[in-house]
């Protein structure tokens, strides 16, 4: 998604456990009670498997640690190009995110030292023992990876691409559902 005024959002709220109305993680937490590890407890798993955290996977029980989890694995993909686990099934992937540590490329392909370091703390597999979730989203804006970067003055920057909207229901920039898939009839 992109706002009304060029920024980007990454949502996927399609599977989210509470809808966006019930439950927000605000970005100015910088606290974590040790049952936002345990909040959910209905062993339900569901979403998409590549993003899924360990502990849903083994179905004991989740909270917040699971989004610093998946963004993780965004911020792998990102910048990497591909997500750090694989496989042909999804339990052979669930069996790879349970069991097996991401590999990152190496000599001339290797990551700056911060962002490794970053993403393996966000993919650790113990979620009380995860990045950000004993210090919220503002202990990942004090990691080294994000040295140098003004928060505050982040989103008083100007995009690069401003969407010219009619209103704030436009949905002119999206193809529409029926453009993005060939229908055979037979």
């Amino acid at each position: 998604m992109i706002t009304a005024i060029g920024h980007i959002k990454l949502t996927d709220f399609g599977l989210s456990k509470i809808g966006l109305m019930n439950r927000a993680t605000l970005l100015c937490e910088n606290y974590m009670d040790i049952a936002d590890t345990q909040q959910f407890t209905d062993k339900q798993l569901c979403g998409t498997p590549e993003y899924i955290a360990p502990e849903v996977i083994l179905r004991q029980g989740y909270g917040k640690p699971v989004d610093w989890w998946a963004l993780g694995v965004i911020l792998y993909e990102f910048l990497i190009g591909i997500v750090p686990f694989m496989a042909d099934t999804p339990e052979h992937l669930f069996a790879k995110i349970v069991n097996e540590e991401a590999e990152f490329p190496e000599e001339e392909e290797a990551l700056p030292t911060e962002a490794e370091f970053l993403i393996k703390r966000l993919l650790e597999k113990d979620p009380v023992e995860r990045l950000g979730s004993a210090g919220g989203a503002q202990q990942l804006m004090n990691d080294p990876f994000f040295a140098g970067l003004n928060f505050k003055s982040l989103l008083r920057q100007k995009a690069e691409f401003v969407p010219q909207l009619e209103g704030e229901e436009d949905t002119s920039y999206f193809d529409a559902r029926t453009d993005r898939f060939v229908i055979f009839i037979f």
